[in-house]
């Protein structure tokens, strides 16, 4: 059978998920070469626009499991899912953090290996995820690991901060964190709350928007997406009963039943 008589409508959304990681690269790439040939600042906005992407790319993510229910999937759907996660998720931040900060002229510096190191043991960590998450029936109420597109947005939220706050310390060692928890054990909450999560969607909206009309403003509203996964990437461990199954269909039923027992 043709390939692409096999695609659904969910696959072409993981399709757009799989363009947008891909554009990233392309973008970072093409402003790494443009400002070490003419030396300007063309390399920030460039960057910022591939962040974006990235952001664009876990939205695509977020919403192909959402058409997915909606509508019939194909055969392609969990495994093109999960190459267009690699990339987008994976490949791509990781090959971001390098080119930005791997190396002080991108064309003629020497690398930086501790800079390449990092981002290359978050990309394999992501595809070790990815692969068991494939691998092992998953859980209805929670991911084992943090999931890959947690990890990249954690990422991609900090360096949208201001300049003056990024640090490339603390880049690696969140890089770091955040790889040991993609393959760790740790229980990861699935938010089902459609108000959560049309919240984020929101949030992520405004950010791409503000991008359009100001970077300096974006950089500023970018402190909220950035706490926002702060909590949840702390939410394993201190509980937040706001990332929990609230607003599911278990825990609506769970609270009905709860209520007619008072009465």
């Amino acid at each position: 059978m043709n390939v692409f008589q096999m695609l659904r409508l969910p696959d072409l959304v993981s399709l757009l998920n799989l363009i947008c990681g891909i554009s990233s690269i392309a973008v970072a790439a093409q402003a790494t070469v443009q400002a070490a040939i003419f030396q300007t600042a063309a390399i920030h906005n460039g960057f910022v626009l591939a962040l974006i992407l990235l952001l664009i790319a876990a939205i695509a993510d977020g919403a192909d499991g959402y058409v997915a229910r909606r509508f019939k999937g194909g055969e392609l759907g969990e495994q093109l899912d999960s190459l267009a996660d690699a990339v987008s998720f994976g490949v791509a931040p990781a090959l971001l953090i390098y080119l930005q900060f791997g190396q002080i002229n991108p064309l003629v510096g020497d690398p930086d290996p501790l800079v390449a190191v990092f981002p290359v043991f978050y990309a394999i960590c992501g595809v070790l995820r990815l692969a068991r998450f494939n691998s092992v029936a998953s859980s209805k109420t929670g991911f084992e690991g943090l999931p890959i597109t947690a990890g990249c947005v954690m990422l991609v939220t900090y360096m949208l901060l201001s300049e003056s706050l990024v640090k490339i310390d603390f880049l690696l060692a969140l890089t770091l964190g955040l790889s040991i928890l993609m393959v760790s054990s740790v229980n990861y909450p699935k938010i089902k709350n459609v108000k959560i999560l049309a919240f984020i969607a929101a949030v992520f909206g405004i950010t791409m928007i503000l991008y359009l009309y100001n970077i300096e403003y974006m950089r500023i509203f970018s402190t909220l997406p950035f706490i926002l996964m702060l909590t949840y990437i702390f939410s394993p461990f201190f509980k937040v009963p706001i990332l929990s199954n609230l607003g599911s269909k278990e825990y609506r039923n769970k609270e009905l039943r709860a209520r007619k027992e008072k009465q």
